[in-house]
């Protein structure tokens, strides 16, 4: 039985476009991003706007009354969804246009991550316990999720962390059995791996103490993806033969 092979994506016509001056740090700074909008909505609203496979759960959970806001984490998941659908839609014109993607896609990220903040600040806590902001935190985050997938080769989300995980510890034991370009294969997965993890939970504890401290919160959830922005580098020249 043959498969039909899943879309490209439309960045891949264009070759080399969305690429960063230093992808590590760009890598940091997007999964602090996450991690930080994802503590801060845990904290203020019970629901991840990254975290879907949490998503997931609590919404199953709600079947049997066990997670109260479930309403939320479908809204979120849906945000989601809608977010990944846009980012991969606006490749189509990115590629027939030149456009460097990862910037209009960081770009986009960005501006709904400035809409969301705001709505967050308006809606308090009050009745609707947050419904504008778990669509557009899952929107946000649907886009960030499609800036960067890998790193030389080597698969990477600054989103949702259980591939991550598993990821990791695959190259872990490549690292440590394998030989040649598989140890080093291995080794740049675990290293990533890690340096990932360890940026979401230092995001998701600052984006927890973010309730303390009111609207500055703002500024720390926009300057994070502002200067992984400034990273961005447009496709090298073609070279002449």
């Amino acid at each position: 039985m043959s498969s039909t092979p899943a879309a490209p994506d439309p960045a891949d016509a264009i070759g080399r476009t969305g690429l960063f001056r230093w992808p590590v740090i760009a890598l940091a700074l997007l999964t602090l991003t996450s991690g930080y909008t994802d503590g801060y909505s845990l904290s203020r609203f019970d629901v991840f706007i990254a975290n879907q496979s949490g998503n997931i759960v609590r919404a199953g959970m709600g079947i049997f009354g066990e997670y109260a806001a479930w309403r939320l984490a479908l809204l979120s998941m849906a945000g989601f969804a809608i977010g990944a659908m846009v980012a991969w839609l606006i490749g189509i014109p990115a590629a027939r246009r030149g456009w460097t993607l990862v910037r209009v896609r960081l770009i986009l990220a960005s501006a709904l991550l400035g809409i969301w903040w705001l709505t967050v600040l308006v809606v308090g806590n009050n009745d609707e316990k947050g419904i504008a902001c778990a669509i557009l935190g899952g929107m946000a985050l649907g886009v960030l999720a499609s800036v960067m997938t890998k790193i030389a080769n080597t698969p990477i989300q600054p989103t949702f962390q259980t591939a991550t995980v598993l990821n990791g510890a695959r190259g872990l034991i490549e690292w440590m059995t394998g030989r040649g370009s598989e140890a080093s294969a291995g080794r740049r997965l675990a290293v990533l791996g890690g340096i990932a993890i360890a940026c979401y939970a230092l995001g998701g504890a600052l984006g927890a103490f973010a309730i303390r401290i009111g609207p500055t919160a703002v500024l720390l959830g926009l300057v994070l993806p502002a200067v992984a922005l400034l990273l961005t580098r447009p496709d090298p020249p073609t070279p002449t033969r």
